[in-house]
């Protein structure tokens, strides 16, 4: 079976973004997870490194890190529970 040209999609191809009802929940889980991304790797992360106050007895730039996993974790729980159930069959 050969592919069609039609076939292939072109450019980022995000599924779900086709239905109207989880397009906004997508679209804000893409803007924390590319927030999180920038703010773990330079320029950003190295703001956070110099920085010496403990933070519940992590150095500054751990808690940095831990936090913004955090954030992915709360983001991917939110994003999870946006998905409707499959009906059952």
């Amino acid at each position: 079976m050969d592919d069609q040209a039609d076939d292939i999609p072109q450019g980022l191809v995000v599924p779900g973004l086709g239905d109207e009802s989880r397009r906004a929940a997508l679209w804000a889980f893409l803007v924390v997870s590319v927030l999180s991304g920038l703010a773990l790797v330079w320029p950003v992360y190295p703001l956070a490194v110099d920085l010496t106050p403990y933070v519940f007895g992590l150095p500054f730039s751990f808690a940095w890190t831990v936090g913004w996993l955090v954030v992915m974790f709360v983001a991917l729980v939110l994003l999870y529970r946006t998905d409707a159930p499959a009906p059952a069959d």
